[in-house]
Formats: structure tokens, C-alpha cells, sequence
């Protein structure tokens, strides 16, 4: 017979959607994370700038920015961060949902918000 405590059953729980989980997203190959910025913010310039010596792949936002955000997201990135205006955050999230990223991390500067997606 196994003895079962109730520490134990509720430790197997949690441990069950948690490894099914990394499961999932170890079988979805990712590329590598997305920085996004907003090139006429000034928090967004210093945001890319530090990307940029990090070393990550850094992109200004630009031009519809759905088709926009679709490209990004079509690269299946590891996680998408970036700093923006309302606006812009709102339908890149928007976006992002469509291919399975939920926001993570979402803080606001006066009129500048840092958003982080990524997969569910």
C-alpha cells in the first residue's frame, strides 16, 4: 500500500500542469528574444541602446503596427519586451495573443509603459 499525505498530493498537483508546460514549450522550437521600442521616446531609445550592448535583437517600431507585430511574432520569439506608448502595447499584445503570448510584466512611467510577452 502507498502512504499518500496530503503535503505529498497536493505537491504532485502542482508539480503535473507545471511539467506539462515546460514540456510544451520545450517542443516549440524559439527563436531568441525580441526587444521592441518606440524610437521618439527618449525611455525608448535608452531601452534599445541597452538591447543593443546586450547584444539582443532590437527593433523600432514602425509603420501599421499590426503587420508590424504579425512579423515579430511569425519569428516564434522566445519572449517580446519593449517600451512604448499605450497604444502601441495594446495592439502589439493584441497581436500577440493571436499567437499564443500573454503579457507578463507590464509597468508604467507617466505616458511610457515596459511590457514583456510570452508564451503561454
Amino acid at each position: 500500500m502507498i502512504r499518500a499525505t496530503r503535503r505529498s498530493v497536493v505537491a504532485a498537483a502542482l508539480a503535473m500542469p507545471a511539467a506539462a508546460h515546460a514540456a510544451r514549450l520545450r517542443s516549440r522550437k524559439k527563436g531568441r528574444a525580441v526587444l521592441l521600442h518606440d524610437p521618439a521616446l527618449a525611455a525608448g531609445q535608452r531601452f534599445a541602446e541597452a538591447g543593443r550592448v546586450a547584444g539582443a535583437k532590437v527593433l523600432a517600431i514602425s509603420g501599421d503596427r499590426i503587420r508590424f507585430a504579425r512579423k515579430v511574432f511569425a519569428t516564434n520569439p522566445a519572449w517580446v519586451q519593449g517600451v512604448s506608448r499605450q497604444a502601441d502595447a495594446v495592439l502589439i499584445e493584441d497581436v500577440g495573443r493571436e499567437f499564443g503570448y500573454v503579457r507578463e510584466v507590464l509597468r508604467a512611467s507617466g505616458p511610457v509603459l515596459e511590457w514583456r510577452l510570452v508564451p503561454r
